[in-house]
């Protein structure tokens, strides 16, 4: 039996529930937007685009247990459908990653078996998104790491990650599939952080970033590429869901107002560029 997303793992006075798709997203949204329980983490499907609407995980960074990685565990789920998940075709002879949205890592905790599930269950192909090699393996994952590197004292985090989708998103359909295929490549990707503070509080981290073929002679680095911190309103319209009402002002960026000569004035940046580990802001200016 899968365990799934908890939204009690970071405290029973802590409830993080997952978001709710909004608009279009909820009307492509499989089976009602049924929630998909893997080890550690859960996922909502976008019957459209063939990809999760979102993937949530609860990671512990205290029970984190290194675990092989296996390139030949990829698989369908079975309850999703295979015709409900981009599958390797797709993947094969090209320029594509088969990009985790929940990472191997952050979910291999736990008993020695527990993590072994964990790891067979993120290469689930619900779990996967198109994403550029160099996207991938170069700013994706330095996001990634830097993440896990700053929140090291919190021990336990909930991360959620998905897709970005414009309706000019480019079309493909792996070298030898024909045109009309409806799979699109993902204009970019977001991702929440979510932990309890020294203050004994939630606080919410949102971040995004387009994706691009482009390559740069620093990993962490792309000429035109910025990693953006930002509110957590922005990953909502962006990505068409509702989160918690109560993450939204526990975000660092969380545009507090003011009243100024008459007028109401946001005392927030709406998004801060990432270069590094130490630009995270943790705490609200």
């Amino acid at each position: 039996m899968k365990t799934g997303y908890d939204p009690f793992f970071l405290s029973e006075k802590h409830r993080i529930p997952l978001p709710v798709p909004q608009g279009r997203v909820a009307s492509h949204a499989l089976d009602d937007a049924a929630v998909f329980d893997f080890t550690h983490f859960s996922i909502v499907m976008n019957q459209n685009t063939r990809f999760a609407i979102f993937s949530a995980a609860n990671v512990d960074i205290s029970q984190a247990r290194e675990v092989p990685r296996d390139n030949s565990s990829w698989h369908f789920d079975d309850r999703i459908g295979r015709e409900n998940q981009v599958g390797p075709e797709f993947y094969a002879q090209n320029d594509y990653d088969k990009g985790h949205l929940t990472r191997r890592r952050d979910i291999c905790w736990g008993d020695r078996q527990e993590a072994k599930r964990a790891n067979y269950d993120s290469f689930c192909y619900a779990n996967i998104a198109l994403q550029y090699h160099n996207f991938n393996t170069g700013i994706w994952n330095c996001l990634e790491d830097w993440v896990i590197q700053r929140l090291q004292s919190a021990k336990r985090l909930v991360i959620l990650t998905g897709p970005i989708h414009r309706d000019d998103d480019e079309e493909y359909c792996g070298v030898r599939g024909e045109p009309g295929c409806g799979v699109r490549v993902p204009f970019g990707f977001w991702k929440t952080v979510q932990y309890v503070g020294d203050d004994q509080q939630v606080t919410c981290l949102s971040f995004l970033i387009r994706q691009s073929p482009e390559r740069s002679s620093d990993r962490c680095e792309y000429a035109r590429l910025v990693t953006y911190q930002v509110p957590l309103e922005t990953i909502a319209k962006e990505a068409s869901l509702q989160f918690d009402a109560s993450l939204y002002p526990r975000n660092p960026l969380y545009a507090k107002h003011r009243l100024i000569a008459g007028r109401r004035d946001a005392i927030a940046p709406d998004k801060i560029p990432i270069h590094g580990l130490s630009a995270i802001r943790m705490e609200p200016s």
